[in-house]
């Protein structure tokens, strides 16, 4: 954009300077006062962050959801989800089932990933729906976890099929989902023409008040980059978010710390499988075991098999080590969330 001065016969462009608006609450920032710069490996796209005065928020700029990142597994959560050999929740979802007031009614998780939760919210007592736009995670919820109410929408998609068939929802939850959003007003306003009024919301999101250093350096391989995470939240700017989208919030609890080390430990692994000359990426404890139970893993020579368990011994003993010095000051990794809908609110389209 430019202003155009006529002076003395010479045009004068004066450049003004571009705004970047909060996708929450709608503050206006300069262009230029990003914090930090960042190029994605996946799509080798700049991405520039950003820090809103109104609600706290910090986000990414562009800010455009990149859909075949997650159906092109460019995440390794996202390899668990395909091949649906995973069974153990997370700290999120055990949240969740600890501390959420209903145990039985209707239950939409947006999101739902390979159905680890909506397989144990459906054996708790739930009726459970589920959605997801990565068709390969939806296939593994019908195929291998025997869902039947899940689909590969978009959650505009599914708000469009709801309404027609009537369906209303006594709770949605959507954990590690809100983060990922471009448009989280809209996001959070399709979640309401969704709820019954009363109706619940739960869910979790990393947590960005660690360590600087600790941040500096495990934010990449924990994924909390474009276009993986576009939304970086605290405590504060969750319930604003919520709170400014009409929620009433009744619980933000950080989950346990344990989770910085559970991946910490994991990536450290991959070192292990580059020198016992495994190739492909690291896929979690539980998926260890399957690879471990091939015959040939471990068909090499005996010294890579003691440089194996040295590097083994000398990890866990600098894992307990970090663990011990951190966790008198580091915060939980990830918030956990519960929210209601006022009972009196009426559903309009956003």
């Amino acid at each position: 954009m430019g202003l155009f001065f006529h002076r003395g016969g010479v045009i004068i462009i004066t450049m003004m300077p571009e705004i970047i608006v909060c996708p929450v609450c709608s503050t206006k920032v300069g262009s230029q006062s990003y914090l930090q710069r960042y190029i994605s490996d996946w799509n080798k796209k700049e991405y520039k962050l950003y820090h809103c005065e109104g609600c706290e928020l910090e986000w990414w700029e562009p800010l455009k959801i990149e859909k075949e990142f997650y159906e092109e597994e460019g995440s390794e959560s996202y390899t668990v989800f395909h091949l649906g050999i995973a069974e153990t929740l997370g700290e999120n979802h055990k949240a969740f089932f600890k501390y959420f007031p209903l145990k039985s009614g209707r239950l939409l998780d947006l999101g739902c990933g390979d159905g680890r939760f909506l397989k144990r919210a459906q054996e708790m007592g739930f009726e459970v729906w589920g959605i997801d736009f990565d068709r390969k995670s939806v296939e593994v919820c019908r195929e291998k976890r025997g869902l039947k109410n899940v689909y590969a929408m978009s959650l505009e998609e599914f708000v469009d099929f709801a309404e027609k068939e009537g369906l209303k929802f006594d709770v949605i939850t959507f954990f590690e989902v809100l983060e990922h959003q471009d448009k989280p007003r809209e996001f959070l306003e399709n979640v309401k023409r969704l709820l019954k009024p009363g109706g619940y919301i739960a869910g979790s999101v990393p947590n960005r008040r660690l360590l600087s250093f600790v941040k500096k350096s495990l934010n990449y391989s924990m994924g909390n980059f474009p276009p993986h995470h576009f939304l970086w939240f605290d405590e504060y700017t969750l319930k604003r978010c919520l709170n400014f989208c009409g929620f009433e919030v009744k619980l933000i609890i950080e989950l346990q710390i344990s989770n910085l080390f559970r991946r910490l430990f994991e990536n450290s692994a991959r070192l292990e499988y580059a020198l016992l000359g495994v190739k492909g990426v690291y896929l979690r404890r539980n998926v260890k075991k399957k690879i471990l139970s091939n015959k040939n893993f471990y068909n090499t020579s005996n010294f890579r098999k003691i440089f194996f368990k040295i590097l083994k011994i000398t990890r866990n003993i600098s894992f307990l080590i970090t663990t011990f010095l951190l966790m008198p000051v580091i915060t939980g990794t990830n918030l956990y969330f519960q929210a209601q809908l006022p009972s009196e609110f009426i559903t309009e389209k956003p």
